[in-house]
């Protein structure tokens, strides 16, 4: 049973662009959120890397504004990685590091982070002390849940030997990536958060790779966006599709998906 959960259908809303895209600004990144909390959203997602240079907490700050329009809405953020200066991140996965970035997420959200993350690693062998610090970090009350972010299949199984995991969160470009991590996490019954369900900044644009979806949703009309999420939502239960939309009306058309009826058209279209 884990101990982490979220309204079912459901899409987060992710901040790093709203912090580290060029031109983000504090005002138009707390209006999204404001945005996105009024219309539904499952939950806000950030991560101790989602800084900028002048302020180490800067993606956990927007994020906590969300509870301050809603107090209850769960904020999942990630440990071990971090930002070094202008254009430059680092990873330390040690227990000492883990322990230090939960701390310091509990003080910025001023309340135990729902579901800590750790952010990634490389290899296998490195997971025993970031896991078994996660774990401790849970049973003290630090943080509510934990899982990992970035993992394969073999690290999650290793990661699981040591401890329990509330869930996982990993890309899943729809029409790109293939979903063995949301397959194996299905099956084991491990809430699983897809982050890039449309590919991240740079990728082609969505209807390219999803392009029977596209045709339907133009037929419709509703955007390809909408329709892939929808379709998402209800081929693939139990993932949570995490946006990263920078504009208020991107967010919205993104949440509506939650209640776009799928029929058996869009059903065949995705899979």
């Amino acid at each position: 049973m884990t101990g982490f959960a979220l309204p079912a259908p459901g899409i987060v809303l992710g901040v790093a662009s709203l912090v580290l895209k060029e031109g983000a600004t504090i005002d138009g990144a707390l209006a999204v959120v404001r945005a996105a909390v009024d219309a539904g959203v499952a939950a806000i997602d950030t991560a101790r890397a989602y800084a900028t240079i002048d302020d180490d907490a800067a993606g956990e700050r927007i994020a906590q504004h969300a509870r301050l329009r809603s107090p209850g809405i769960p904020i999942i953020t990630k440990a071990g990685h971090f930002r070094l200066g202008r254009a430059a991140w680092d990873s330390d996965t040690s227990a000492e590091r883990v322990r230090a970035d939960a701390l310091r997420s509990r003080e910025v959200l001023e309340a135990p982070p729902s579901l800590l993350l750790l952010h990634r690693t490389d290899r296998v062998d490195d997971l025993d002390a970031p896991v078994r610090e996660l774990a401790a970090l849970r049973d003290e009350g630090v943080v509510q849940a934990i899982g990992l972010s970035n993992a394969t299949v073999e690290q999650l199984d290793r990661a699981r030997s040591i401890t329990p995991l509330d869930a996982v969160e990993n890309r899943l470009a729809l029409g790109i990536d293939e979903a063995t991590e949301y397959r194996y996490c299905r099956d084991a019954g491990i809430p699983f958060l897809a982050y890039a369900p449309f590919g991240g900044p740079k990728a082609d644009p969505l209807a390219t790779h999803v392009p029977h979806v596209a045709a339907i949703a133009r037929d419709r009309g509703v955007s390809a966006h909408r329709a892939a999420l929808a379709a998402m939502l209800d081929a693939m239960p139990g993932a949570w599709p995490v946006i990263g939309s920078t504009r208020i009306d991107s967010v919205l058309d993104s949440l509506a998906a939650v209640d776009l009826a799928v029929d058996d058209e869009l059903r065949a279209a995705f899979v």
